[in-house]
């Protein structure tokens, strides 16, 4: 008869896990010279353009 399925998969990722890298990765170097961030005005500041426009299209369109 054939073993326990179980013990076949621990055997089986056992054996996967000790054969390849097992999680370990190769370090990618990174950029140094990162962008600059948007400053949180800006995102505000089209926030509220983006909400008067959309107000604008909303009143145009229910006034006509």
């Amino acid at each position: 008869m054939a073993d326990d399925p179980e013990r076949l998969v621990t055997d089986a990722l056992r054996a996967q896990a000790t054969s390849t890298n097992a999680g370990f990765a190769v370090p990618v170097p990174i950029d140094e010279d990162r962008p600059a961030r948007m400053s949180a005005w800006w995102v505000l500041g089209l926030a509220l353009l983006l909400g008067l426009a959309a107000g604008t299209v909303a009143a145009v369109i229910t006034l006509s």
